[in-house]
């Protein structure tokens, strides 16, 4: 008994701390954000595997394999909004090393002033109940952020020019 909880401690993981990152730059020439997403790529091939039940293992020689799949998830366990109205995060590129995937989207178009931004995102969160999944906006010179966890997975925020 004493080697099997031996085996659980030596193969438990030494932190309980996850931290996704996801960025919103606006470029004011063409009206709309850039946007990126950072994260884990071992917590992702978690998530990801659970949501299709199938092995899921990332490596940049099969990424574009993966992206209707990374799609899928990322429209069922997230949303964002500008001035209330849905933004779809599409994915454009992933970079993928073994300790982390960049996913980069298309251009969300923002024509109209903005006053507001929402998002709720659940991401990792099944899997990693301690996740924080932190939202950074850049917009007209200005910072705004918003920090989600599973106790906080929703948040607002309004923009004051």
């Amino acid at each position: 008994m004493d080697i099997f909880l031996l085996f659980v401690y030596l193969f438990t993981p030494s932190h309980d701390f996850h931290t996704s990152w996801m960025n919103m730059t606006y470029n004011e020439d063409k009206k709309e954000f850039a946007g990126s997403w950072r994260t884990d790529t071992e917590h992702l091939e978690g998530v990801l595997t659970a949501f299709s039940e199938k092995d899921i293992l990332l490596e940049s020689s099969t990424i574009e394999e993966h992206i209707p799949l990374i799609n899928s998830y990322i429209k069922k366990k997230s949303f964002l909004k500008f001035n209330g109205k849905n933004q779809f995060l599409e994915v454009s590129i992933i970079e993928v090393n073994f300790s982390e995937t960049i996913v980069h989207f298309e251009p969300l178009k923002c024509k109209r002033k903005l006053k507001s931004i929402e998002m709720e995102n659940n991401m990792l969160i099944d899997k990693f109940p301690n996740q924080q999944n932190m939202l950074q906006i850049n917009y007209k010179g200005k910072m705004y952020s918003m920090l989600l966890s599973a106790s906080k997975n929703y948040d607002k925020v309004s923009i004051n020019e």
